[in-house]
């Protein structure tokens, strides 16, 4: 849910970063590129020692027609490894792929506006163990959409710039299967399983950059096509999951003597109208017996998945020299679910506390800058991640871990 969520929030705001990252000067073609690489060892405070990588390349052009057309094209190709999540999201060990094609035509008009209707498509794989194949990935997704912006320029000395988007994307699961489902009615697994997390995704965001500062509000609405709601019957009814996330952020980029500072904010108020039904055991009695009596124990819990939610990094640099500095940032991610009772160890619900995640991130590295468009950074990070649910079965809600990484960075 929350993948599907950031990956439309980068979509739309895509154009409006490349906006300011591409030169638009007298050239025909204006190239763009920027990739960065990251390989780190982690060091959990339960489990095994285990290595990850990062990728992420971006690849652009464009091309000027006239003074007052332009056309826009850019590929994505992001991969993310294993490594330290926050929780309620997935596994250390998960692995994720994608490729995103994104095209804009871009109109001016009257010097300060700007329209820039465009298309994307993409394809999204996902590997929950080592042995499954990116094609058969549980999660695997692609999506198509389109897209509609207006852009404002307010002072073009300091690009001061309002950017109003409009996307509407359509996204399937082809692989998504649903076991329950499938044990419930084995005779008919397509009709149990068939397009149940294929959905449509609306997005409006509101966007101003202003200097060295920058900013937006954006309303995202997820309607699924197939998926019903449970009810506190314990079964499906015939209302559609629809899901919303209105999402602020803020931030800017400074440099002040040999410092160099870059904080942003960002806070996430995600509503759903999909409940949960908890079944602690059934089938067999609680003594453990393992005797089939029929009984169960069962908690319907409506609006599960509301949640608010506070992200904030604060990264500086400080440069020595020309080429070296030495950097720190202070990452912290605080989750809090509005209608969700923690579990305690033994998964009995606590009424009256809902369940809070926390993870911080500290981290310290020094960076040596090769030439204008290249730099690599060796850091360490502590991760400490918090929650009042103790209930960890199937995920870690409480760990520390340490995080040894080399990074490196190619833009122009």
């Amino acid at each position: 849910m929350k993948k599907i969520f950031l990956s439309a929030v980068l979509t739309a705001g895509m154009a409006q970063g490349l906006y300011a990252a591409v030169a638009e000067d007298s050239k025909i073609f204006t190239p763009y590129f920027d990739m960065s690489l990251n390989e780190a060892a982690y060091m959990p405070s339960n489990g095994n020692i285990f290595s990850g990588g990062n990728i992420n390349t971006q690849v652009g052009l464009l091309t000027k027609i006239t003074q007052k057309d332009q056309l826009f094209g850019l590929y994505n190709f992001n991969y993310s490894g294993q490594g330290f999540t926050p929780q309620d999201s997935k596994q250390f060990s998960d692995r994720s792929m994608g490729h995103s094609f994104n095209f804009e035509y871009r109109r001016t008009i009257l010097k300060k506006f700007r329209v820039r209707p465009g298309v994307a498509f993409s394809n999204d794989y996902s590997r929950t163990g080592a042995n499954e194949a990116w094609k058969n990935g549980l999660y695997n997704m692609k999506s198509k959409g389109l897209q509609l912006a207006g852009d404002y320029t307010f002072d073009f000395e300091k690009n001061g710039i309002v950017s109003l988007t409009y996307l509407s994307k359509k996204i399937e699961f082809p692989n998504y299967t649903d076991l329950l489902r499938e044990f419930q009615d084995p005779a008919n697994v397509a009709s149990a399983n068939g397009g149940l997390q294929d959905q449509t995704i609306n997005q409006v965001s509101l966007r101003p950059a202003w200097g060295k500062w920058f900013g937006g509000l954006t309303y995202t609405l997820q309607n699924y096509n197939n998926q019903k709601v449970v009810e506190n019957t314990g079964t499906y009814g015939d209302s559609n999951q629809k899901d919303k996330t209105t999402m602020l952020d803020a931030g800017f980029h400074t440099r002040l003597w040999i410092f160099e500072l870059y904080p942003m904010v960002s806070y996430s108020m995600h509503t759903s109208n999909q409940n949960f039904m908890r079944y602690k055991f059934l089938g067999a009695s609680p003594s453990g017996t393992g005797l089939l009596d029929g009984s169960s124990d069962v908690t319907f819990v409506a609006k599960n998945y509301d949640y608010n939610e506070l992200v904030l990094s604060v990264p500086l640099d400080l440069n020595i020299t020309g080429k070296w500095a030495i950097g720190g940032a202070i990452n912290l991610i605080s989750r809090t679910y509005t209608d969700r009772p923690r579990r305690d160890s033994d998964n009995n619900y606590v009424e009256g506390t809902q369940q809070k995640n926390t993870m911080s991130t500290l981290t310290g590295s020094i960076r040596k800058r090769i030439n204008e468009t290249a730099s690599w950074r060796l850091y360490y990070a502590l991760t400490v991640a918090s929650s009042n649910n103790k209930f960890e079965k199937y995920m870690p809600s409480s760990y520390t871990g340490n995080t040894i990484g080399l990074a490196y960075q190619l833009s122009y």
